[in-house]
């Protein structure tokens, strides 16, 4: 409602109140509307002064300008584009003067703000039909029929109508001037963050005491909230501005639980409260929807739940709802606490931003009150609905309801224990309920206390519980090593996959996993000569100083070496030295940004013939649409600030050591000719708008494979090359990586000037790309 969402972040102050507390005496009144009155009868000028002077609209008089012909009226209306309404005659210098003076309105002044009103002494000269159609008018009234009643309600229309636009008007303005007040922020705020937590994580991989590795990691929890409160703020605003984006894509529903409810549990632990989860084993793993979103809705209410919390528990369950769905599944998502309780008569501003329970709150828990409006606003662009039952003192319960579609991809692992008897030795009937749940869905038996039958297993969450046949499995905290004694330990809160492996452990249906080999230590990062050489050079433009240290020494880590440079121009004439494997460009620098450095790139690469060089972003706007600009723009990835080591490692083997790459045997290419990867992510799903963009491929392969075949049977090679390097990118750029390898091989033959060795290996480009259009035909 309304009145739910009416508090703005960027929301003028109130002017204070005068001393009466009605703010009479604090501002000046508001300006009246300007009407404009174009008639050559002085009669005119006097009856609508005599009908309209006291008229008011909302509590604004009328400023009444007087024009006698059309030419006079252009003449005001060029000096003022805030004129609401213009009572225009048609019949004064000419014939027509009213008509053409409304076209010039509309099309010379550009003024679609303006309510115009023609009226007319002589109704059959302009019929009305015709002049509605033909004009861009709002109402034309005979001089007869306007009365003084008519006349009033007229122009309170139209100053509707006008303030109505206006106001919209406005708000999109606001709108784009608070998204680019956003994407600034985003920038200038992050851009520091990213130096401290760059610089804290590879402060940890160097040699430190314990009393160090402490402080670090006490450093590095108070920047991860600061950013998580930079992060609530941003995405609160972003929602405000309409620029929240929900993705569709395959998600693992039960693995994202777990993670969420894993990250939690160390601080649930550390408060001495218990963290169950509870995942309905009839719902399959695989559905489609945002992850990030999801778990963002998830940790915010399991988060809170864990804050306000002191003693008790905290449950986290995910159930389907009765009825059906008309998307699929419909889900229940609850987070139930024992923490403070909410009051009845908070319930309702609870949902709204910068709330909490009482003033107390924030200074006993912290936070800034965004988490539940941020996740409410989500929930509702996910087309799902939330709530809460609450009494105080005794806890909560938050519920998200949301219908998801049942995504692609194979099921769990198939495991099934039909007729194992498992007795439950736990004191937790929550945890209880949960294992009974998952032990009796693949059909294994549990025993009561009273029950003579012999089990096969026991799980219990004491070791002095664990007595008698069977194998033994213990329920541990998360940190907690093997307990001795113990055959097998299972940490908590509970997985249903790991639950399963346990017991076909325990019945020698499931090998031991071996140990993952340790990682070697990173290396040495080569010298430049030799980067280069073995694709490990990265050029890098940043003009941050701090940004460049990070970035330098997180490469260094990683076993690369860069040219570093402070704008786009000084990079642009490094990347024509050549030898690099990859550029990571900051979006936002002086001199030339980073999207100008990619066009710069990108255009000289197809007017010399230079190999493609992969580019990827650096940036720390947070805006959505940031990600698909950078791929307009040219740039092949996107990386969000703060980088971490691994978020960069990735991209590193995704798009760095070109150099390394082996040469193919034979001229055989790999069987996956088309991978619609790319497309998914851009598009989220193939809907019309990813079709359309797999039509535009397809339309642009066929003609750059005819033109490159055509040059070479005529022997022009320098134009055959410059088709297949354009062919190459293409290929890339919308999935086709076996075509686009393959043209980088004839290119390589073109460059060496070995026009027979291209030829050769182009009589294979007919079928590839006939396989790749085969391949999109099939999705």
């Amino acid at each position: 409602m309304e009145g739910e969402d009416g508090d703005d972040l960027f929301a003028p102050e109130e002017p204070d109140a005068g001393p009466a507390g009605n703010g009479s005496d604090s501002f000046a009144p508001l300006p009246p509307w300007p009407v404009l009155v174009v008639d050559d009868d002085e009669e005119v000028h006097v009856m609508t002064r005599l009908v309209l002077g006291r008229l008011r609209y909302k509590d604004r008089a009328l400023e009444l300008l007087t024009a006698r012909s059309a030419a006079e009226a252009e003449a005001i209306l060029r000096r003022r584009d805030d004129i609401a309404v213009a009572l225009v005659d048609i019949v004064m210098e000419t014939d027509d003067a009213g008509l053409r003076l409304a076209r010039c309105i509309r099309n010379e002044i550009a003024n679609s703000d303006i309510r115009i009103i023609l009226r007319t002494g002589q109704p059959g000269q302009a019929p009305v039909r015709e002049v509605i159609v033909s004009y861009d008018i709002n109402d034309y009234k005979s001089k007869t029929e306007l009365t003084s009643e008519k006349l009033f309600i007229t122009i309170v229309t139209g100053l509707r109508a006008y303030d109505n636009i206006r106001s919209a008007r406005e708000a999109e303005s606001a709108s784009r001037l608070k998204s680019a007040f956003l994407a600034a922020m985003s920038h200038e705020i992050r851009t520091p963050m990213n130096g401290v937590l760059g610089m804290l994580e590879l402060l940890g991989h160097s040699s430190l005491t314990a009393e160090q590795r402490e402080m670090l990691e006490t450093a590095r929890d108070s920047a991860g909230t600061l950013l998580h409160i930079i992060d609530d703020i941003l995405d609160f605003s972003k929602i405000e501005a309409g620029r929240m984006d929900i993705e569709r894509q395959p998600l693992d529903i039960h693995a994202l639980m777990e993670g969420v409810a894993e990250t939690l549990a160390p601080a649930a632990r550390k408060k001495g409260i218990a963290l169950h989860l509870h995942i309905c084993p009839t719902i399959p793993p695989s559905l489609l929807g945002d992850p990030v979103r999801l778990r963002q809705v998830l940790f915010n209410l399991a988060g809170n739940a864990v804050k306000f919390t002191e003693r008790g528990h905290v449950a986290i369950r995910l159930e389907r709802v009765a009825g059906a769905a008309s998307k699929g599944l419909a889900l229940r998502l609850t987070v139930t606490d024992t923490g403070i309780g909410i009051p009845d008569e908070l319930k309702a501003k609870l949902f709204q931003p910068f709330t909490q329970a009482d003033s107390s709150t924030s200074r006993r828990f912290g936070g800034t009150g965004l988490g539940l409006s941020i996740t409410r606003r989500l929930a509702e662009l996910m087309q799902g609905r939330i709530g809460l039952e609450s009494q105080v003192g005794q806890g909560s319960t938050f519920w998200v309801e949301l219908e998801l579609e049942e995504g692609p991809g194979e099921g769990e692992e198939s495991l099934s224990f039909p007729g194992l008897c498992v007795a439950l030795r736990l004191s937790d009937p929550l945890l209880r309920q949960t294992l009974e749940t998952y032990l009796t869905h693949v059909g294994a038996v549990v025993l009561n206390d009273d029950d003579r039958a012999l089990p096969d297993i026991t799980i219990a969450d004491t070791a002095s519980a664990l007595s008698g046949p069977g194998k033994a499995i213990l329920l541990v905290d998360g940190e907690a090593g093997r307990p001795a004694g113990v055959d097998y330990f299972l940490s908590r809160p509970v997985r249903r996959a790991a639950l399963y492996r346990l017991l076909a452990k325990a019945q020698g249906l499931y090998a031991e996993e071996v140990a993952e080999p340790a990682r070697p230590a990173p290396t040495a990062p080569p010298g430049r000569d030799a980067a280069a050489a073995s694709g490990r050079l990265v050029l890098v433009a940043e003009d941050h100083r701090v940004n460049q240290m990070v970035i330098s020494r997180q490469l260094a880590l990683l076993g690369y070496a860069c040219d570093m440079h402070s704008d786009g121009r000084s990079a642009l004439a490094a990347w024509r030295q050549g030898g690099h494997a990859l550029l990571l460009t900051d979006c936002n620098m002086p001199e030339m940004d980073g999207y100008e450095l990619t066009s710069a790139i990108r255009a000289a690469e197809v007017a010399e013939g230079r190999q493609r060089l992969p580019i990827v972003a650096l940036t720390a706007n947070a805006m959505a649409g940031e990600d698909q600009r950078c791929i307009n723009a040219g740039m092949d990835g996107f990386l969000s600030k703060p980088l971490d080591l691994k978020q960069l490692q990735e991209c590193l083997e995704r798009w760095g050591r070109r150099g390394e790459e082996p040469a193919a045997a034979d001229d055989r290419l790999p069987d996956a000719d088309f991978d619609p990867a790319m497309t998914l992510a851009l598009f989220g799903c193939l809907d019309a708008d990813a079709r359309d963009f797999l039509a535009t491929f397809v339309d642009s392969l066929q003609p750059l494979r005819d033109e490159s075949l055509s040059a070479l049977a005529t022997g022009d090679l320098e134009t055959a090359r410059a088709r297949i390097h354009a062919l190459a990118g293409v290929a890339k750029n919308g999935g086709a990586d076996p075509l686009g390898r393959l043209a980088d091989r004839i290119e390589q033959a073109l460059r060496a000037g070995d026009g027979a060795e291209a030829s050769r290996l182009a009589t294979a480009l007919p079928d590839m790309v006939g396989r790749v259009i085969s391949a999109i035909a099939q999705l």
